[in-house]
């Protein structure tokens, strides 16, 4: 007997015919919303799935370039910065294909990413469900932390702890610095919980949703983490225009709690021995060696060794300097890291320049829209990967660029499309 067809591919052609732009547009936001949601599922899904987003992003760029975010973003020139930043890693590297392989791997999962942020960002409404996404994967993120402590191995991929310290499903104590960067967009919920809620019942919520991953992050021991969420106390501060005694006590407070709960790993002995002092110097020798335009992305190890120097606590095949900073400098150079840092802080500043003032304007109406204070907490996790970076990874470091330019391009997005306001923005003060 014959069945009678799905009406759902007929329905989905309906609305492909109704509107193209609108249908590849929802394709690229839902696509992009499971990539966030399932980031932390393994590196085989945040190969795959930006590509995915990108095949949808060409389609609606097709049929509705005009009224995309990229054709109205002013600063667009600051990716062409990155791109000969870049393209100066390769070409005057002292290994050539071994630098375009290590470059060419942040191309598809990293460089595509703030491209197709920026466009999944149109309304209020896309801002909170990205900060549900946000939400939802960190929070299953931490209860998978959870489980490998009760366990002894993450539920995702079985992953043991390393050298005592939780991995989560990233199979290394890394992971901290994903969820304290990955958890900051999720601040911004406190305001929507706020709407609808009293201030106890929305801190309750509130916390039952951030204990799993702070949990996490408690569990990893990633100092650079912790450092990272301190300092988003800081760049609230500085959103908000004015010192605030307040902010600074509780990014001192998440310092003193990570002290207490994981005893030694802000002990003095333990950061005078880090391992992080000598690979700094490692770095800062190959610069001197390479100093106009750098060694070459990913030739950090090669290059330390070909000057016959060794690190002091590390193993001899270190990958990179533990310092973003370091790591764009030694490999491209003082040419490639002016232009590096053009673009990473020159969107930085384009967004804070515009945010700052909306920003200052809804708190201060007590607006019921939480637009521009969602939007900040997105700047402010972009921001927080710079702090991170002091002594984080290497600037190709595949998840954690993607991390960086995810909030960056959600940030843009926001910006560009942001509602109308009046032309006049006072800047009297208020008590939020």
């Amino acid at each position: 007997m014959h069945r009678p067809s799905s009406p759902l591919p007929a329905r989905l052609r309906a609305r492909l015919a109704e509107n193209p732009a609108r249908f590849w547009h929802d394709c690229l936001f839902w696509s992009f919303w499971t990539t966030i949601v399932l980031f932390p599922t393994g590196y085989g899904f945040r190969e795959v799935s930006p590509l995915v987003c990108a095949v949808f992003l060409v389609l609606y760029y097709r049929q509705d370039w005009k009224n995309s975010t990229l054709a109205r973003l002013r600063p667009w020139p600051l990716f062409g910065c990155a791109a000969l930043m870049t393209l100066i890693g390769v070409v005057f590297s002292t290994d050539v294909w071994q630098s375009f392989l290590h470059a060419g791997m942040g191309v598809n999962k990293g460089y595509i990413l703030p491209f197709i942020a920026m466009e999944c960002v149109r309304d209020e409404r896309d801002l909170r469900r990205l900060v549900a996404a946000c939400g939802l994967a960190c929070f299953w993120e931490g209860l998978d932390g959870i489980w490998q402590f009760l366990t002894g191995v993450d539920l995702v991929m079985g992953y043991l702890p390393k050298e005592g310290r939780l991995s989560g499903s990233f199979s290394d104590y890394a992971v901290g610095n994903y969820i304290s960067l990955a958890m900051l967009p999720v601040f911004g919920g406190w305001f929507l919980l706020r709407r609808r809620w009293s201030a106890p019942v929305s801190a309750l919520l509130f916390a039952l949703l951030l204990f799993p991953p702070v949990f996490l992050l408690v569990g990893s021991g990633t100092r650079s983490g912790v450092l990272a969420v301190a300092s988003s106390f800081v760049l609230w501060m500085l959103l908000r225009g004015r010192l605030r005694w307040r902010y600074l006590l509780a990014a001192a407070a998440i310092f003193a709690a990570f002290a207490l709960l994981r005893q030694g790993r802000l002990s003095p002995e333990t950061i005078g021995a880090d391992g992080r002092w000598s690979l700094w110097s490692l770095g800062w020798s190959v610069f001197l060696e390479h100093p106009w335009l750098g060694a070459g992305a990913g030739q950090y190890n090669a290059a330390f060794r070909a000057l016959g120097l060794v690190p002091e606590r590390d193993v001899i095949t270190i990958s990179h300097p533990h310092n973003i900073y370091l790591d764009i400098l030694y490999a491209h150079g003082i040419v490639g890291f002016l232009l590096g840092m053009i673009f990473l802080f020159g969107f930085l500043y384009w967004g804070y320049v515009r945010l700052r003032p909306q920003l200052e304007r809804e708190l201060r109406e007590d607006a019921p829209s939480c637009y521009w204070r969602m939007t900040a907490w997105f700047w402010i996790a972009y921001g927080a990967w710079f702090v991170n970076g002091i002594f984080g990874h290497d600037f190709y470091r595949i998840w954690w660029l993607a991390l960086s330019m995810t909030h960056m391009g959600v940030m843009i997005g926001a910006v560009v499309n942001a509602p109308a306001v009046p032309a006049a923005v006072s800047t009297s003060k208020d008590s939020a």
